[in-house]
């Protein structure tokens, strides 16, 4: 058995050159508005492997792992397993055109001889594990797992004797990085070795064998975004600033599970010649266009489930800047107007990009923050900006919609904090 990493998030278990399963397919294009595109991109060959699969696993929603673009072209009718998460979005935009089963949450199933398990979290996320002779592949991807999750996986690992593969996010990719003083310059929250760190911690405490370098193989292209690639930690850092006994594997990892040999089979990157001149054309369509004041307002809806609290954030109301006009809404009111002064503190983003994720509550989708600068006049303007970002992903997925799904939330916090063993 073959364990194979491609693209971004893309880990595929092959046998005979046949994928018993893949994991969060996005192998072609780019995502997030022509603003992220792949560090390498798979060859055609590779690309005739991964279709011939017929299950794909998808962690979360984010498009950087349910990239739609590439399940329509590879993998329509295919069977798609998903976590069974409160929100369920994800499920419904897949139903049309996939077959879309929800995995029962921290159960052991079987594919061929690969046993996995999906474990939800309360952030909408999940995390994959799977064994298979004498080995636990432990995806966590972009998901931060308590400690009390990690504790029980790393038991799982101790009482079966298994050797543990971790694959982790170790990209800045959050509102972390976007914030800037009213110079422009910008504020960084988490440096590269913050990032590291975190990583080397979980590989500690997981008393993890080898890790993969994953879920963390984009770069970034359009003029408002191409910023943040100064903040991406190459696998050159990465070497350098390791200091776990964990060992470091390459990116594009190809690991032979039975002879237990591995290596990167990729010795130069792939990458799209569109990448700069699509991003940029993405980028000008928003100098030119249109809108109506009305078209701002769908941000009430976003907002509606948590409206009081986030007044109680802003209780003079949260500036914008939208295609060169500045804006306040007043979170009481539901209300926005258009200010004649440049305000301290507000949230810039193209125009374009601000009301399609409004429309589809996707305005605390990670892929925002890439094109959204967040200017700040104080360290207070921070503090708002997390609990605005916090509570109104609470809104966009529903959690706190009617009791129901808050009780149901809460008894996922809960589980993620009390959990069972996995053995």
């Amino acid at each position: 058995m073959i364990l194979k990493t491609y693209g971004h998030a893309t880990l595929s278990f092959e046998e005979m050159g046949v994928p018993a399963l893949i994991t969060d397919p996005w192998l072609i294009g780019s995502c997030y508005w022509r603003s992220w595109w792949l560090q390498h991109y798979p060859s055609n060959e590779d690309l005739l492997t991964l279709s011939k699969t017929k299950n794909i696993f998808l962690t979360h929603e984010h498009w950087d792992h349910a990239h739609y673009p590439t399940l329509k072209k590879y993998f329509l009718n295919k069977k798609i397993l998903i976590p069974e998460l409160n929100s369920k979005r994800l499920k419904n935009s897949l139903n049309e055109n996939f077959d879309v089963e929800e995995i029962k949450p921290n159960k052991w199933f079987k594919i061929g001889d690969i046993k996995y398990i999906s474990i939800p979290l309360y952030n909408d996320d999940s995390i994959l594990l799977f064994e298979y002779q004498g080995y636990l592949i432990c995806n966590l991807n972009d998901s931060k797992a308590t400690p009390q999750i990690i504790k029980r996986i790393c038991e799982l690992k101790e009482e079966k004797k298994l050797s543990l593969i971790l694959l982790q996010s170790y990209a800045p990719a959050s509102i972390n990085n976007s914030f800037r003083r009213q110079d422009s310059k910008k504020v960084s929250i988490k440096s590269k070795n913050d990032y590291v760190k975190y990583i080397m911690n979980t590989s500690n405490k997981l008393n993890a064998e080898y890790f993969v370098p994953f879920a963390s193989q984009a770069i970034f292209s359009r003029p408002d975004s191409i910023w943040a690639n100064e903040f991406k930690v190459s696998w050159e850092e990465l070497y350098k600033m390791w200091e776990v006994k964990t060992k470091l594997l390459k990116s594009y990892i190809k690991f032979d599970l039975d002879n237990h040999e591995y290596d990167t089979y990729v010795t130069k990157y792939l990458k799209s010649e569109n990448m700069d001149r699509l991003g940029n054309l993405k980028y000008q369509n928003n100098i030119n266009m249109n809108f109506n004041l009305t078209d701002l307002k769908y941000f009430s809806d976003i907002c509606k489930s948590v409206k009081y609290i986030l007044f109680l954030i802003y209780p003079l109301g949260i500036n914008f800047y939208l295609s060169g006009n500045y804006y306040k809404y007043n979170f009481f009111k539901e209300k926005i107007v258009k200010l004649k002064v440049q305000p301290k503190s507000y949230l810039e983003m193209p125009i374009n990009e601000f009301i399609e994720s409004i429309k589809n509550f996707q305005f605390t989708d990670l892929g925002t923050s890439f094109v959204m600068k967040i200017f700040i006049d104080s360290k207070i303007n921070i503090i708002q900006t997390y609990l605005f970002f916090i509570f109104l992903t609470f809104s966009e997925k529903g959690y706190f919609s009617n009791f129901k799904n808050f009780i149901k939330q809460i008894k996922l916090v809960i589980s993620n904090f009390f959990p069972k063993k996995l053995y």
